[in-house]
C-alpha cells in the first residue's frame, strides 16, 4: 500500500496521533482508534467513510464498554503497515508521537491543514472565557463566554515542535507556548500550544475545517451568538443553533 501523502492520509495522521493506538506484535495487529461516547456521530459520518474510502475496507463502529469509549478497530495488516512506515510506533506512544515527515516535508498546506484537522477534531479543543471583571469590559464580555481560545496539548515534546512549527507554516505568527511541570514524579511534562482571540480561531476553522460536529458546534454558536456557554452538552448546543436558524 502506498504511503504517499495525499490530505486525506495527513488527516487520517493526525487523527492516528490524537487518538490511535498502533499493536503490530505476533498474532495482534490492530489500528485502535476512539474517544468521547458523545462524539458518536463524528466516528459514524465523517472518520468511518474517510477511512473507507482511503484504505478500501471496511470500517465498523461500536462502543467499548470496558473503557467508556467509541471508535473502531482494523486489522488489516497492509493499514497498519502503512501507519508503521509513515512513523508510527507500536504500543504506547504518547511520549514519542511525532508528525510523520512526509507531512513536515510536504510544502503542501491543504496537507498541513488537514493533518491539524486529524489531531484538533480528536485531541484539540475550543474554548470560551469571560473577561476580567477588574477590567474596564463591558457588562456583556464580563458575563459571557466571549473569548475563544484553541488549544493543543500534549506529553510529546517533539509533537509539540512539530504542530508549533505546522501552525508557523500556516501562518497563524506568535502561537501561546505554556509546559506544565505536574507535581506528581509518575506523570508526564504536559505541552500546551494555544491560539487566541477571535481572528486566529476564525482563521483555524477556516483552514483545517474541522469535522467534529461536538467542537464544530461550540465555535458555530460563538460565531452566531457572539458567545458559547461553557456549561452546555454538545445536544443543547445544537438546539440552540436550530434555535437560532428558526429565527
Amino acid at each position: 500500500m502506498t504511503t504517499d501523502i495525499s490530505p486525506e492520509l495527513a488527516e487520517v495522521c493526525g487523527v492516528h496521533a490524537g487518538d490511535g493506538y498502533l499493536r503490530g506484535e505476533g498474532q495482534r495487529w490492530e489500528l485502535d482508534i476512539s474517544g468521547n461516547v458523545e462524539e458518536k456521530d463524528y466516528y459514524d459520518h465523517h472518520l468511518k467513510l474517510l477511512f473507507e474510502n482511503l484504505f478500501g475496507i471496511e470500517v465498523n463502529c461500536r462502543f467499548f464498554p470496558h473503557r467508556s469509549t467509541y471508535g473502531f478497530v482494523i486489522r488489516n495488516r497492509e493499514v497498519i503497515k502503512t501507519m508503521h512506515e509513515l512513523g508510527f510506533p507500536y504500543g504506547n506512544k504518547s511520549t514519542i508521537i511525532k508528525v510523520p515527515k512526509k507531512v513536515m516535508k510536504s510544502n503542501n498546506n491543504e496537507v498541513l491543514s488537514r493533518f491539524l484537522r486529524g489531531l484538533f477534531d480528536t485531541d484539540g479543543c475550543v474554548h470560551f472565557r469571560t473577561s476580567s471583571k477588574k477590567q474596564k469590559y463591558t457588562e456583556f464580555k464580563k458575563t459571557h463566554h466571549h473569548y475563544p481560545i484553541i488549544q493543543f496539548s500534549t506529553v510529546s515534546k517533539e509533537l509539540y515542535h512539530n504542530v508549533k512549527e505546522i501552525l508557523g507554516m500556516l501562518g497563524f505568527g506568535k502561537v501561546g507556548v505554556y509546559t506544565y511541570v505536574p507535581k506528581k514524579p509518575n506523570e508526564n511534562v504536559r505541552y500546551v500550544l494555544t491560539l487566541y482571540g477571535s481572528e486566529k480561531t476564525k482563521k483555524f476553522f477556516n483552514a483545517a475545517c474541522p469535522k467534529n460536529p461536538v467542537k464544530l458546534s461550540r465555535y458555530l454558536l460563538w460565531k452566531k451568538n457572539g458567545h458559547c456557554p461553557s456549561n452546555l452538552t454538545y445536544d443543547q448546543r445544537m438546539q440552540m443553533l436550530k434555535n437560532t436558524e428558526n429565527l
